[in-house]
């Protein structure tokens, strides 16, 4: 049984290497540097009224991540990133309730709407999105990938 809870300090390397390795894992590169760097961005300008970073843990294990932040530059906009979940979990709904979850916030936090970029590597995400109510909204090339925005209205 999973349990959903907010970020601590002491998951940060755990949290850093699981979402690092599901990343390495779908797009089949190095992206360490990128997440490390996206990660202490996030968190030196954490604010828990717009900001939400959420682990799923199991049997002490943590198993998913996903993180709200307030970056967007669009008013009443927030970003939905690093929803990871490790592949043994996948299936058991951990992505779908982290998903959930982060709207929820999201909602609660006065956002209008949360936007998300996705790239066609991470197909099992992109149909969990669509089916969730996502939909495309923009694409553009990065280092190489096409990378999808989408986006939910609450």
């Amino acid at each position: 049984m999973a349990v959903y809870r907010p970020f601590r300090l002491e998951d940060r390397e755990v949290a850093t290497r699981l979402i690092t390795d599901v990343y390495r894992e779908a797009l089949n590169r190095d992206v360490s540097k990128y997440v490390r760097e996206e990660l202490a961005r996030f968190l030196s300008e954490f604010d828990r009224s717009r900001d939400l970073f959420l682990v799923a843990e199991e049997a002490g294990t943590l198993v998913g991540t996903v993180i709200i932040d307030h970056s967007n530059p669009s008013e009443g906009v927030c970003n939905m990133s690093f929803l990871a979940v490790i592949t043994d979990h996948r299936g058991k709904g951990h992505g779908r309730e982290l998903v959930n979850q982060g709207l929820e916030f999201a909602r609660l936090a006065g956002y209008k709407s949360v936007e998300l970029t996705v790239t066609p590597e991470f197909d099992f995400a992109m149909k969990m999105y669509e089916r969730m109510g996502f939909k495309q909204v923009d694409t553009y090339l990065w280092q190489g990938s096409n990378v999808m925005t989408m986006e939910r209205w609450l």
